[in-house]
């Protein structure tokens, strides 16, 4: 199907949903506003396991002139969530945290609508409405901060610089490139008070729309900052100094159904967090099935994912994400952790990919193939 037709059929059934929508949703101006920032946190309630982990690295940078932290879970109320987020509240107190859920009869239509797109759009959106300060910041649930001045620079540039967006990286979704200067979402500070004074929460959504007269699909926020000018990267942090572990949620979900998946070693990279949130046995027990185990299908929780594809690099991949975590929270590497890694080569080296990595030019050099661009497949 030609591309421009499949993108206007995409811009017209979005259209429908959203009017749908748009009659559910709202907000009021900000007029007067509290000092500091805000933080909006939107999280699955299937992964509601791993929301402590983010926590855990919000309490480590500086939240000196943090107002409030909107967690924002993904559902409608859920019948088991005051027993959840009691526990959440104990376990930490210094941190002001304000809980919502999607409204009733918008959240029922954003299940059945199903797409992660729909349930970010609702997440941030929600918790922008709820903001009582001028500023706040976008913060991805698979987002992890590397440095203590992560929020606070943001939030200085806005303020230094009167940006309405500022964030640490420009997006490249649907191949959207850096000279677009266009602010990913996931670390995304906003002027709320100038976004409610002029656009409805339906205008954020996700859309499809002209950038430069070229059609894109286009994130939320993304086609309302391409026609603002005052947007700028913070400067005084960058990518560098995250640690964004994309692919976790559909990783993880598809994982515990059953489901085949792309970039298999993330579930490692999961199964790290879910040792940092209240299971120190996990990695233990990790450690003794990889060296154990003498097949490419790796049985855990009942589960299996195939490793075949999988080339041993990926774990250097995964020493490289895991180590500035490490080095952030604990001052280093914890003893343990590097075993872990450790362990997880040795098990690549027995049960998968070993062999030097050609692509269509020839070698793949290391410095190509690396993180994020780092993809398990079958090419």
């Amino acid at each position: 199907m030609n591309q421009g037709i499949f993108l206007d059929q995409q811009k017209f059934k979005r259209s429908i949903l959203k009017l749908l929508l748009n009659p559910l949703l709202g907000w009021q101006p900000l007029t007067s506003y509290a000092s500091g920032f805000s933080i909006i946190l939107g999280v699955p309630w299937a992964l509601k396991h791993l929301l402590p982990v983010n926590l855990h690295f919000l309490e480590k940078t500086d939240l000196n002139q943090l107002n409030r932290i909107h967690i924002v879970f993904d559902r409608v109320e859920q019948q088991d969530s005051e027993e959840f987020l009691k526990k959440i509240r104990v376990n930490y107190p210094k941190l002001p945290l304000t809980f919502r859920f999607h409204p009733t009869i918008a959240g029922r239509i954003v299940e059945r609508i199903n797409q992660s797109k729909f349930y970010a759009s609702m997440n941030w959106t929600i918790g922008l409405g709820q903001c009582e300060t001028r500023y706040a910041i976008l913060h991805d649930f698979d987002l992890y901060p590397l440095a203590p001045n992560y929020f606070s620079s943001m939030f200085e540039a806005m303020l230094d610089r009167n940006l309405r967006f500022t964030g640490l990286e420009f997006t490249h979704f649907d191949n959207l490139e850096d000279s677009h200067k266009l602010i990913g979402t996931w670390a995304l500070g906003i002027d709320v008070a100038w976004l409610r004074g002029h656009f409805r929460p339906i205008d954020c959504f996700h859309t499809v729309a002209d950038i430069n007269g070229q059609r894109f699909d286009l994130d939320a926020f993304t086609y309302i900052e391409s026609n603002t000018q005052e947007r700028d990267l913070v400067g005084t942090v960058t990518e560098k100094d995250m640690a964004h572990v994309r692919n976790l949620c559909s990783t993880y979900l598809r994982f515990s159904k059953g489901e085949s998946f792309d970039v298999v070693w993330r579930l490692h990279l999961m199964w790290y967090l879910e040792s940092l949130c209240g299971t120190p046995d996990r990695l233990p027990q990790l450690i003794q099935i990889m060296d154990r185990s003498t097949s490419s299908n790796l049985k855990v929780d009942n589960w299996t994912a195939d490793f075949s594809n999988t080339h041993v690099t990926c774990a250097n991949v995964l020493r490289k994400e895991i180590i500035p975590m490490e080095k952030f929270l604990f001052g280093n590497a914890r003893p343990i952790v590097t075993e872990y890694i450790e362990a997880f080569e040795r098990y690549l080296l027995k049960n998968g990919r070993s062999e030097t990595l050609f692509s269509k030019e020839g070698l793949i050099i290391w410095d190509r193939i690396q993180g994020k661009n780092l993809i398990h497949s079958s090419q």
